[in-house]
């Protein structure tokens, strides 16, 4: 698919945007018998017996699940990819004799190198790119554009889509200073977003506008950035770059499904994941639990960790019946266990599935003192082929940060 952004123009209106139209649409998903939701508070331990805990530094790696052939690997990423560097910042006017609302665009368009997207630059403006992603930044770095393509494997459906954007928002900006949120407007009709943010950039006030652009299993997402003091001038001229943009979703495709991740650190330091930036995180607590979920925007998977610790250590056979019984509580009483092997770490892996629920899972569960782990990713059946690869993906980058 190739196609102009030419209906986008006007998107940009300075901490207050309109809702977004240009023709697109979401695509068809499989039927599933239920979504994934584990709900129910899990059981408390009653035997109290002396335990065997097992020690574990090395990230549990299944060898027997089902894959799905790779295509690469997901890209981390802390922040802000290829921020700008912003040293003693000159303060631009943003009027009409400012120094800002004279750049023009440039002449040629900047085609990324897979051919996924291209478009014209401001004139003078440094360009990095990476697997799915380009930076664009001014000279002075009061002005910064930052392109990325998520492949989501399957197009969501209109819900699916207004949770991409609020989390991907959410997980991407909140660890910068003084972040506020301003507005947000998603048309689910034709899946196109808009979010305004405030922020802080090493001490620079900044207006961030992004834009979310779906086309089936492909979404393009842009962020503009401008230092306050040039809001309205960027404003215009980010408008007219956004005229000039074109995508190529068929080499979009051709990227890992939900390559861009970010590092997740469990309760009290216990392990480290790296998780899908536009799923949906919650975290609840119980008497003697705390449970760490994220979801995939359409809900058709889950990664999930429960941490229990009720003040006594536990036993290598309670461990087995606790994480047995909480996989029943937490997941369908109808559980069947194919598969359970020690791993070399000394951590159990069971593989699972429910076929009331039509899902299936893989669950590591271990104990260290008294805390009893278990760790599990799951995925509707008539997804696996959207989800199996990312979820493997997570699991392999499980690890025990050091003391």
């Amino acid at each position: 698919m190739f196609r102009s952004f030419r209906a986008l123009l006007f998107f940009i209106v300075v901490l207050a945007l309109p809702t977004l139209a240009c023709g697109l649409g979401g695509g068809e998903e499989p039927t599933a018998a239920a979504t994934i939701a584990p709900t129910e508070a899990p059981p408390q331990a009653t035997d109290t017996a002396v335990p065997q805990p097992t020690a574990t530094d090395v990230p549990p790696t299944p060898t027997d699940v089902p894959t799905v052939e790779p295509i690469g690997e997901p890209t981390p990423t802390q922040g802000l990819p290829g921020a700008p560097t912003k040293e003693a910042l000159p303060t631009l006017d943003a009027g009409n004799g400012g120094t800002v609302s004279t750049i023009e665009l440039a002449s040629a368009p900047y085609t990324q190198p897979d051919g996924s997207f291209s478009l014209n630059p401001p004139a003078g403006w440094e360009i990095t790119n990476d697997e799915g992603s380009a930076s664009i930044e001014a000279p002075d770095g009061s002005g910064f554009i930052y392109v990325q393509i998520t492949d989501t494997g399957i197009g969501l459906d209109a819900a699916g889509f207004t949770n991409f954007v609020e989390y991907r928002d959410l997980n991407f900006f909140t660890g910068f200073d003084n972040y506020v949120e301003v507005s947000q407007e998603i048309d689910t009709d034709t899946r196109v977003a808009s979010v305004t943010k405030n922020l802080s950039f090493e001490g620079v006030p900044q207006t961030v506008i992004t834009l979310y652009d779906q086309y089936d299993a492909i979404i393009y997402t842009y962020d503009f950035w401008s230092d306050d003091a040039n809001v309205d001038a960027y404003s215009d001229l980010y408008s007219r770059l956004v005229d000039t943009i074109q995508v190529d979703t068929t080499a979009a495709a051709e990227q890992v499904e939900y390559n861009w991740v970010y590092t997740f650190t469990g309760p009290n330091n216990l392990f480290t994941i790296e998780v899908p930036t536009p799923w949906r995180y919650e975290q609840t607590e119980g008497e003697n639990t705390l449970v760490d979920t994220f979801y995939s925007p359409d809900d058709h998977a889950v990664i999930q960790n429960i941490t229990y610790d009720d003040g006594t250590e536990t036993s290598r056979s309670q461990a087995g019946a606790l994480a047995l019984e909480l996989l029943r509580s937490f997941y369908a009483t109808d559980i069947n266990i194919q598969s359970d092997e020690v791993q070399p770490d000394g951590s159990e892996r069971l593989i699972w599935n429910s076929p009331s629920g039509d899902y299936s899972g893989t669950s590591f569960f271990e104990t260290r003192g008294t805390t009893f782990l278990l760790f599990t990713t799951m995925y509707d059946n008539p997804f696996e082929a959207f989800y199996l690869e990312t979820l493997n993906y997570t699991i392999e980058t499980y690890e025990i940060p050091e003391s």
